[in-house]
């Protein structure tokens, strides 16, 4: 009973969006097809403990309690305080905009962004914006990094939408894919999620080797056809001393204890 309430809990939080930022308790209800009481309830109880918040009209909103979370979120994470510094220099080097961002079922959702300080903003990407795995290089990365049989399954609940003529969409060919990312250590993005914009990333590992994120680095295709092993070699230098940093910080901790 607790579980399918919290299910249904995160099923009202995901209703908001930026282009639907208001929801009233009948929409909600009709939305996820349950009783208009439950939908109710479950708004109630949100907006006492501040996931949600009720404007005056009696309608919702989400609730600033998610921007404690959100900060508290990104500060307990280790490799975006260990990551900050780095990427902006390799950013401001190479004329880039550098990504790191984590898997959440087929999507990526962007966790940093950090832009050179002669680039032009890339207005495709945000700070926790969603995108398709299977067309970023962030993505590809990531879900190389998953048993096959998980990959396999994510494409199987949610296909392959086509974002340009170059995206991948069949899966045979995104699973030859992976395999040549575990081989190389490193995935592309050919303007295959964005046209004219080419994307390298890497993994980002923690101290036992398990990949918990990735990142990126984007330039236009022109910039990127002209300088493609520099800006392999910089994003996989990146990720490795990222991640020995992660190491680093753990065994300073644990001798500090």
């Amino acid at each position: 009973m607790m579980l399918g309430t919290v299910s249904k809990a995160g099923k009202v939080l995901g209703l908001f969006t930026s282009g639907l930022p208001e929801w009233g308790v009948s929409e909600v209800a009709s939305e996820l097809h349950i009783p208009k009481s439950s939908a109710h309830a479950l708004l109630s109880t949100l907006n006492q403990i501040g996931l949600v918040r009720r404007i005056p009209d009696g309608r919702y909103r989400l609730g600033w309690r998610i921007l404690e979370l959100n900060r508290t979120l990104l500060e307990s994470t280790d490799f975006l305080g260990a990551a900050r510094s780095r990427t902006q220099q390799i950013a401001d080097q190479l004329n880039a905009t550098i990504h790191i961002a984590a898997l959440r079922e087929h999507n990526v959702i962007y966790l940093d962004k950090v832009t050179g300080c002669r680039r032009p903003e890339f207005t495709a990407s945000a700070v926790g914006l969603a995108a398709p795995a299977h067309c970023t290089a962030l993505g590809k990365v990531l879900l190389a990094n998953l048993d096959e049989g998980q990959a396999d399954a994510l494409v199987e609940r949610h296909g392959l939408t086509r974002c340009t003529s170059r995206t991948i969409t069949s899966q045979p060919q995104l699973r030859a894919e992976l395999g040549a990312v575990r081989l190389r250590g490193c995935s592309y993005d050919l303007e295959e999620s964005a046209s004219k914009i080419c994307c390298v990333a890497a993994p980002i590992r923690d101290t036992q080797g398990v990949v918990q994120a990735a990142i990126s680095i984007s330039a236009p295709a022109s910039q990127f056809r002209q300088h493609p092993v520099v800006l392999r070699r910089s994003v996989q230098r990146a990720a490795m001393g990222i991640s020995r940093s992660l190491f680093t910080s753990e065994h300073a901790v644990a001798g500090a204890v």
